[in-house]
């Protein structure tokens, strides 16, 4: 592909997860409070059995380190996420789902889904969604 339209291809594939984010994070953000963003860290907490560090963070989410203390912060502030002083290490911190976080994680989970299968099902059929699944998987 030419670099003129990779670029284009990259731009339109932008527009379109911003589009898609957007209909997602309506009802995350009015039912729960939460972004799309949010919910992905969450989530990715909780994957990791409840107890990450911080750094670890980072790459899951497509964000560096101090872009995930900023988002830590407000979701601290409402108590779905604690700070532990790790065991081993008293440098590091661990990210902790307090269980007002598995709560929300888990409904907020279930909204977004609901949420994600209609934007999509709007676009594209079952077998065209599979087959983007397969394109974008990392």
């Amino acid at each position: 592909m030419e670099p003129r339209d990779a670029l284009e291809l990259v731009i339109s594939l932008n527009r379109l997860s911003g589009s898609i984010n957007r209909q997602i994070e309506r009802p995350l953000s009015g039912y729960h409070g939460l972004s799309l963003s949010d919910l992905a860290l969450l989530l990715e907490v909780r994957r990791s059995g409840g107890r990450i560090q911080r750094a670890e963070l980072a790459e899951p989410l497509g964000i560096t380190p101090s872009g995930v203390a900023r988002q830590l912060q407000p979701l601290e502030r409402i108590g779905v996420i604690a700070r532990e002083s790790h065991p081993t290490d008293a440098r590091l911190a661990l990210v902790v789902l307090t269980p007002a976080g598995e709560t929300l994680a888990a409904d907020a989970a279930a909204t977004a889904g609901e949420a994600a299968a209609r934007v999509l099902d709007e676009r594209w059929t079952r077998a065209r969604q599979g087959q983007l699944a397969e394109l974008v998987a990392v």
